[in-house]
């Protein structure tokens, strides 16, 4: 089975159903209870989803999948950025900036960073009423 592979290569032996670099970026955003398993994007995605309305600025960023760099990104953020925080995935790993451009979690950080973008997403606060419970009940924990 697919996801029995997935746990068997995990990078984290405290937790195999959760990869580290998406776990610290779902914890973050305080998500990371909200799936049981996070080793995909879409495992990703769907935790985020959960509390946080995510979009698309690919476009918007001008984003050219596989040829984009990070650090491109991290300027082109800094300019015309309005979301909260930005999802940003690279080929096996995925990574969280904030409204500015800078790193707000990265577990394989680098000096020069010319990884490849493979995908940008916004996270943006949600118009669900009961999202926006959840979201607040999170800003509380993260308070204490």
């Amino acid at each position: 089975m697919k996801r029995q592979r997935l746990r068997n290569r995990s990078n984290n032996p405290d937790n195999p159903n959760k990869n580290m670099c998406g776990y610290a970026v779902a914890r973050a955003l305080g998500v990371d209870e909200s799936t049981r398993y996070l080793h995909t994007i879409g495992d990703l995605q769907r935790a985020i989803r959960s509390v946080w309305s995510l979009r698309s600025v690919k476009t918007k960023m001008g984003v050219k999948a596989g040829r984009t760099t990070v650090g491109s990104i991290r300027k082109r953020i800094a300019a015309k950025g309005e979301a909260l925080a930005y999802l940003v995935h690279v080929e096996g790993h995925v990574l969280l900036l904030d409204r500015d451009g800078t790193t707000a979690v990265d577990t394989a950080p680098v000096q020069r960073d010319r990884r490849k973008v493979l995908r940008v997403q916004g996270v943006y606060m949600s118009e669900n009423r009961s999202k926006f419970i959840k979201m607040m009940k999170v800003k509380e924990e993260k308070l204490k």
